[in-house]
């Protein structure tokens, strides 16, 4: 006898929300702002938000694995204005 295929559609697993870059959140709109939104997950990742991403100083980014040209407009970009 052969085997029964079954004809339900695969099940689609979906992913969490956690795992998605959250571009609502300041931070991901900081990023966006500057055209590095695929750091976002980097960023989750570390838990860090634009509170923490203010304190973080170039060696930090660097640790973080962001290259230099992102790791420049980010500290260019969060440096007060005169």
């Amino acid at each position: 006898m052969p085997a029964r295929q079954s004809k339900r559609a695969p099940k689609q697993t979906s992913l969490k929300k956690t795992s998605q870059p959250k571009a609502e959140s300041p931070l991901g709109s900081f990023l966006s702002s500057l055209g590095l939104e695929k750091y976002s997950i980097t960023f989750q990742a570390e838990e860090v938000d634009m509170a923490a991403l203010r304190h973080m100083t170039e060696s930090d980014l660097k640790a973080l694995g962001i290259p230099m040209g992102p790791r420049k407009k980010i500290i260019l970009a969060l440096e007060p204005r005169a």
